[in-house]
């Protein structure tokens, strides 16, 4: 940064986990005052006495943050902490938040996030990385805790890693599990956590690989490990994470060893290569229709599976090893509750006069016919399936 840190005033835009309170205590040992603008619903209860000035906001609101953070004098901001992703279709966007909305060809985490980065730039603060007082927990490459990895690890690793970059690339999600050369789960939609419950249960060791995209925008959706991870790890029998060296934030390290070592967890940090294909993400589809079978062929070359369900632009689920059906039930389980309140949220803009367009069915698009299971199962979820 070109200027002293303590001649920064830092705005955190604060939401849930270990995120923000690291960012503060590491700002404050710079001598850095923190104001917090605070995601209502998603902080935690310390946050507020920990910062030098603090707000609530809902989730989709824009202007009123920013106009906190030009009160307060804010020269930079960092976005730190988990929004959950059903907030893409929850959220009660302001005047500002919908008008930025109109213009995404696709709203995900990559698009929303690089908009308000860009709005928060025109009102003249700077977007650091959210990495920024953090470095000293970004591990560089090597074993971490447990058992060293074996050969057979290593190499199911390389593998792993080079394949959860491909999915980084085509923005379905950050994390997969592989057995041996073989992806048994591909995170999407709903999280790693769900990856892990989703992927793990198995009779064998698998291995869960956590990368970011080609290009990875630093300033938001930085990966991160902590007890959370290794827990649901445990709870899944995951006896093997790795997870790309100099790029992903290791929360709680202490506690994180201790559990590795205690249930016999392999961590280690690795270099990740460039994707084997050029290209960055798809970029813009014009349908849901397109998007899912861009994905659908997309995985099917790498070898992972044949489907991809789709609401929005957003990749809710691809199949993997263990079929459509696996892959079309996680999509259903991920929507299920987020019905009723896209519903309703449609229906108060209705009254309110801003009805919007009603909410978007899931699309399904695979590159081999269904089973007439497989299809059954679609249509019970809601899915929309042209089998043509």
């Amino acid at each position: 940064m070109s200027e002293h840190p303590r001649d920064m005033v830092l705005g955190i835009i604060a939401c849930a986990g270990e995120f923000p309170r690291r960012v503060i205590e590491g700002a404050h040992k710079a001598g850095v005052r923190v104001v917090a603008a605070g995601m209502r619903g998603a902080v935690g209860p310390e946050i507020p006495a920990m910062c030098d000035a603090y707000r609530s906001f809902r989730v989709g609101s824009i202007d009123a943050p920013a106009d906190f953070f030009v009160q307060e004098g804010v020269t930079h901001v960092m976005l730190t902490g988990q929004i959950k992703p059903s907030c893409i279709y929850t959220m009660w966007p302001d005047a500002t938040a919908r008008r930025i909305l109109k213009t995404l060809d696709r709203r995900n985490a990559h698009t929303i996030f690089t908009a308000v980065c860009d709005f928060i730039h025109a009102r003249g603060m700077e977007v650091l990385p959210s990495i920024t007082f953090m470095e000293d927990q970004l591990p560089g490459p090597g074993h971490l805790a447990g058992p060293p990895p074996t050969a057979e690890q290593l190499d199911e690793a390389r593998f792993g890693m080079s394949q959860a970059r491909e999915i980084a690339r085509l923005d379905i999600g950050q994390s997969i599990i592989v057995h041996g050369r073989q992806v048994v789960c591909v995170e999407a939609f709903k999280g790693t956590n769900e990856c892990l419950h989703a992927g793990g249960h198995r009779p064998y060791g698998v291995t869960l690989c956590k990368v970011t995209k080609p290009g990875h925008d630093m300033r938001f959706d930085v990966p991160c490990i902590g007890t959370g991870t290794i827990r649901n790890a445990i709870k899944a029998n995951v006896n093997h994470i790795v997870f790309e060296a100099n790029r992903t934030i290791l929360f709680q390290r202490e506690e994180v060893t201790r559990l590795c070592n205690e249930h016999g967890i392999t961590l280690h940090a690795m270099e990740v290569p460039l994707p084997a294909r050029e290209g960055a993400d798809p970029g813009h589809i014009d349908t849901d229709e397109a998007h899912a079978a861009a994905m659908a062929a997309e995985i099917t070359a790498l070898g992972i599976g044949t489907c991809a369900v789709v609401c929005d632009g957003v990749v809710i689920a691809v199949d993997d090893a263990d079929g459509p059906l696996k892959c079309i039930r996680r999509a259903a389980a991920y929507m299920k509750r987020l019905r009723l309140a896209r519903l309703i949220n449609w229906l108060a803009r209705i009254l309110m006069g801003r009805p919007g367009t009603p909410p978007a069915p899931m699309v399904l698009a695979a590159t081999r016919p269904l089973s007439p299971e497989e299809e059954r199962a679609a249509r019970r979820s809601g899915i929309l399936y042209d089998r043509a």
